[in-house]
Parts: C-alpha cells; sequence; structure tokens
C-alpha cells in the first residue's frame, strides 16, 4: 500500500514537471518572436528615416544625384542615375567594405518633356536583399524657366 502511494505520488510530480517544461518553452518561443519584431520594427523605422532623408535631398537638389553623393559621404555612384548608401548595423552611415548590414539605394529618372523626374529609394538588409524593407517614390516637377517677352 505504501509502495503504490509513492508511485502515485512520483507519476503527480512527473506530470507537473512536464507541464512547467511544456508552459517554458511556449514562453520561450514568445519571448524569442517578440525580440524577433522588436528588431523588425526597429529595422522598419531607420529605413523609413533614412528614406525620408534621400528623398527629401532628392527634391532639394532638384534630382542632382552627383551633388546628394557629396552630401551622404561615403556613398557611391553605381551608375549616372544610382546613388547606392551602406549602413553598419547600428544604422550609421559606411562604406560597403565596412560590413555594412542594409543598403538605401536611390534609382532616379531624368525629367521626361513634361517636366517631371521621378525617383525610386529602396532600402534593404544584407541578408535578404530579394525583400526590400522600405521603398518610397517621389516625383517631383521641374521648373521651366523662361525667358521674358516684351
Amino acid at each position: 500500500m505504501k509502495h503504490s502511494r509513492s508511485s502515485l505520488f512520483l507519476m503527480e510530480m512527473i506530470i507537473a514537471i512536464l507541464f512547467f517544461s511544456l508552459a517554458s518553452a511556449v514562453c520561450i518561443q514568445l519571448f524569442a518572436r517578440s525580440h524577433l519584431l522588436s528588431t523588425q520594427t526597429v529595422n522598419q523605422n531607420h529605413a523609413v528615416v533614412q528614406a525620408q532623408n534621400l528623398a527629401e535631398s532628392y527634391l532639394s537638389l532638384e534630382g542632382n544625384v552627383a551633388a546628394m553623393q557629396d552630401l551622404f559621404s561615403p556613398s557611391e555612384l553605381t551608375d549616372e542615375n544610382t546613388l547606392r548608401l551602406a549602413f553598419d548595423s547600428s544604422w550609421n552611415l559606411c562604406t560597403p567594405e565596412d560590413n555594412a548590414g542594409f543598403y538605401a539605394e536611390l534609382k532616379s529618372t531624368p525629367a521626361e518633356e513634361n517636366g517631371i523626374m521621378k525617383g525610386e529609394i529602396t532600402v534593404y538588409d544584407v541578408s535578404t536583399p530579394e525583400s526590400p524593407i522600405y521603398t518610397l517614390s517621389v516625383m517631383h516637377h521641374t521648373a521651366e524657366r523662361r525667358g521674358s517677352h516684351e
């Protein structure tokens, strides 16, 4: 009879330990997921700010990508209409050789006959370049310079 009570107590302890083990595993997964979501949110907020900075500079410099390269140093022109900025894991501007974690790329389309120039800003993580963190389109109507008619 005493043997049966001790085995029943042992079974209850095993079940309680199993329950607490499962509950702690679920809690650890929730904490890991919340950390991942928090990191993604921080990166997305930084990407939005950097894209807005590029867009405002693009508009104020009227699409002059070469002038933007001077403004955002270090940066690189991948072609005459594309500017690329590299950022480290803390979102500080760096060179691509400095183990960049993020890139922001501005592709400019020169003004057409209607006087509208366009820019496409894409910010992405180096580890997943196929899915951008943030994309922003910019359009600007360039002012036509008219001579005075007398």
